[in-house]
Order: C-alpha cells, then sequence, then structure tokens
C-alpha cells in the first residue's frame, strides 16, 4: 500500500462557504514572522459551542467541493486543520463529505489561529496547505517547509506575499494542480527506474 502524503485544508473559505459569499475571517495584516506568538482569548465551551452552532451550521458546501476532496483523497491523506474551537465534523457528515476525510484537527490550543496551523502542519509533516486567509498563509511559507496555496478570495488579493505562496481559484483548482504534480513525479520515477 502506497502512503500518501498529508495535504491539510483550511474549513471556512476553502470547503465551507462564507455567509452571503464574502469571507469577513481574511486576515490582511501580516504577523512578526520572528515575534513570539501572543495567547488567543478563547472563549469558555458553553459559549463557543452555541455561537459556533450559529455561525457555522446553516452554511453550505463550496461549488465542487465534494468532487475536489473525493480526487483529492485519492493522492493525498487529508486532513482538515481548523481554527475554529468546535468539530467541524458533524457538519461534513451532514453533507456527506465525512468519506473524504482523514482526520480532524480542531484548535484546543492557546495559539491564535495561524500559529497553530503552523505547529500542526509542522507536526503532521504537511506536503500541502490550503488556506484562505493572508496572514496565515504569508506565516506558513516564511517558517516552514509545507508548500502554501491561497485559496483566492477578494479580501486577500493585492497583498505581498512572500515567494513560495501559490494562489489557486478553488479547492478544485488546488486539486488539478496537486494531480499534475502527481503525474509529473510518478513518470520521472519510472524514467530513473528504466
Amino acid at each position: 500500500m502506497t502512503v500518501r502524503p498529508v495535504t491539510t485544508l483550511d474549513f471556512d473559505g476553502v470547503i465551507c462557504r462564507p455567509i452571503l459569499g464574502w469571507n469577513v475571517g481574511i486576515s490582511r495584516e501580516f504577523l512578526d514572522p520572528e515575534a513570539a506568538p501572543r495567547p488567543a482569548s478563547v472563549p469558555p465551551r458553553w459559549f463557543s459551542r452555541p455561537a459556533d452552532y450559529l455561525r457555522f451550521n446553516f452554511r453550505r458546501p463550496l461549488p465542487g467541493v465534494a468532487r475536489a476532496l473525493e480526487e483529492l483523497h485519492d493522492i493525498r491523506e487529508v486532513v482538515i486543520l481548523t481554527g475554529r474551537r468546535t468539530d467541524p465534523g458533524p457538519w461534513l457528515r451532514r453533507h456527506g463529505l465525512e468519506g473524504s476525510i482523514d482526520r480532524i484537527v480542531v484548535n484546543s490550543t492557546e495559539l491564535r489561529s495561524a500559529h497553530f496551523k503552523l505547529h500542526m502542519v509542522r507536526q503532521l509533516e504537511a506536503a500541502e496547505h490550503l488556506d484562505d486567509d493572508g496572514r496565515t498563509v504569508q506565516l506558513l511559507a516564511q517558517r516552514s517547509p509545507t508548500r502554501i496555496y491561497l485559496r483566492d478570495w477578494p479580501r486577500n488579493r493585492g497583498l505581498p506575499f512572500t515567494a513560495g505562496v501559490t494562489r489557486v481559484a478553488d479547492l478544485a483548482d488546488f486539486v488539478r494542480r496537486l494531480g499534475a504534480q502527481t503525474a509529473d513525479a510518478s513518470r520521472a520515477s519510472e524514467r530513473n527506474v528504466s
């Protein structure tokens, strides 16, 4: 059995559709990559559970996500890496998407989302990470060996990203690019064997 490389995916704005298509959760301010992370203000679970339910539960998947996740799962171990403090698993099950997800990692730390994701892509040794947040992709591109992809939204355009951030139209575009890279690597491997 072939071991699939790990790919981590942000959830909101990559898989789950923003309310009215306006992605307000995207930060346009970068972090100092050398500064120590500041702790997050973590709400108590009695508050965050119902608040997240109301904020997220009625949203729909973005167009083409189900098929893109199935195709991605064929070539990668798919890990949802979310800055949320509550599990999106029930939402994924309700929309029939759980079969293409190998693991869900929720932010149960005192870290803010960008630093939490930096810590986790290192720990998981993720080959790629796809996110929609400018602050997160910039920090990951500066501080991790993971290939970083930015899911295009109007709010994350026009930012001075460091080299190594690749913009993609959506999850399907990301999967097409990985599929092409996988095919190229397979052909190169076959040439080297013969």
